[in-house]
């Protein structure tokens, strides 16, 4: 289960939308002080415990804060470039950058590289912010594959083919529009067994990290969040150490 499951659930959409510094993951004695979706002041330096690993999102990309001592939470500068523009970009299957991106953390399992595609290996909430422009992502196009998408309010169902190479594609909205509460089981070649997604409409403050990772915590979109988090993480610069 994602690390956001559980404390997510208690974030209002009201506290999500005030959010400049938004936390994202939190771990540690100050777990409870710090919790996801605790908006903080840009200026403010945070008192660390041995343990603590706070996570913050906003403009400027995500960082690790870790304890012990006081540790400032305002970044270095707005994060910037193609990798940032294609994570955020919602495009559809257009999305120019249609590949897996490993995780950070010991080549892990791979994760989509762009926060609005429908994982099809990954079950949960997913967010929307264009139903036109939905879009389903494999993690692995070593070969030819297909994804069978049905509706579980009539059992409708529609196939997306991929061929090797490609792993992204269109979602057949004109067979199965997407809209809010709607449910579809996502049945991937090779995979063990199917997963669920349910939709979720949103509409971002704005387009930046902050803006779409409030709309995202809101809404409980967990994986979108692990996507958003991991791939636009910058490295603790000499502000962020701890004093």
């Amino acid at each position: 289960m994602s690390a956001l499951a559980g404390a997510v659930l208690a974030l209002t959409a009201a506290d999500a939308a005030l959010a400049g510094t938004i936390v994202v993951r939190s771990s540690g004695p100050s777990a409870a002080s710090y919790p996801v979706g605790k908006s903080l002041a840009a200026g403010a330096k945070l008192t660390l415990k041995p343990g603590d690993v706070i996570t913050v999102l906003d403009a400027s990309g995500t960082r690790v804060l870790k304890g012990p001592g006081q540790v400032a939470v305002t970044g270095s500068g707005a994060a910037t470039g193609s990798g940032l523009t294609a994570l955020l970009a919602n495009t559809g299957a257009r999305q120019s950058r249609t590949g897996a991106t490993r995780s950070a953390i010991g080549g892990g399992p791979a994760r989509s590289p762009n926060v609005w595609y429908v994982d099809a290996s990954r079950g949960g909430t997913q967010c929307l912010a264009d139903a036109n422009l939905t879009a389903i992502w494999r993690p692995d196009n070593a070969t030819e594959g297909s994804a069978t998408l049905t509706r579980e309010s009539d059992g409708k169902s529609a196939v997306v083919d991929f061929r090797a190479g490609q792993s992204v594609r269109a979602w057949p909205v004109e067979e199965l529009p997407v809209a809010e509460g709607a449910r579809f089981k996502i049945a991937l070649t090779g995979a063990a067994q199917s997963v669920t997604v349910k939709v979720a409409m949103v509409n971002p403050a704005n387009a930046d990290l902050d803006g779409v990772a409030s709309a995202l915590l809101a809404k409980g979109c967990n994986n979108q969040m692990d996507v958003l988090v991991e791939g636009s993480k910058q490295e603790a610069g000499p502000g962020l150490a701890s004093n």
